[in-house]
């Protein structure tokens, strides 16, 4: 299952963690993980290029977007949440 973690502070996203597998289909068909890679890397790939900085352990990628312009956030959570509530077996979401 892949998880999806954001924290809020006044009702603005400021950090984000997307962990694990979908396990919907074999690696390399499986849709879930394609539609939340797709997000999470054109979001975080954006986030980047403006100097933000982010952190890799035990192979997880967590951004720290402290001060950004959220709606490139919001892009990624809604597209998270919506994908979520159609595979609710493979994605959850946590705030």
């Amino acid at each position: 299952m892949i998880t999806a973690k954001f924290k809020k502070r006044s009702n603005q996203i400021y950090w984000y963690q997307v962990i694990g597998h979908a396990g919907y289909a074999n690696i390399g068909n499986d849709i879930v993980c394609a539609g939340v890679s797709a997000l999470y890397i054109s979001v975080t790939n954006t986030l980047l290029s403006m100097g933000r900085t982010f952190e890799r352990d035990d192979g997880y990628f967590t951004l720290d977007a402290t001060d950004v312009d959220n709606a490139c956030l919001k892009v990624l959570y809604d597209g998270i949440q919506s994908i979520a509530e159609q595979y609710p077996d493979n994605i959850k979401v946590e705030e």
